[in-house]
């Protein structure tokens, strides 16, 4: 059965050159973990030191094994904690008015 984990990502208070640049290949990773709902949530705040990575996975291993291919991985610090519960709105189409 899988649970929901929080990964708590601290980015490097200095954005290097190295981190800038491999940015695009993480927000593409993302979004394919997204489409296949392995990732829930991913989320940066204003100051951009911290991500909030919500995971589906079976395990804690299982998190390490899908995080361990962040390209921005060896830059990081990371922390992974498993939720007791994971609520969020329902995500769907808008309705349609048909005027």
């Amino acid at each position: 059965m899988k649970s929901t984990y929080l990964v708590h990502i601290s980015l490097p208070e200095v954005f290097t050159s190295r981190l800038a640049a491999l940015i695009p290949k993480q927000r593409s990773m993302i979004n394919d973990l997204l489409e296949q709902r392995i990732v829930l949530s991913y989320s940066l705040d204003m100051e951009r030191q911290n991500l909030w990575v919500f995971v589906e996975a079976k395990s804690e291993k299982g998190v390490m094994d899908i995080i361990s291919n962040f390209p921005i991985i060896n830059e990081v610090k990371v922390e992974i904690k498993e939720l007791a519960f994971y609520d969020s709105s329902p995500m769907g189409l808008p309705e349609l008015i048909m005027n």
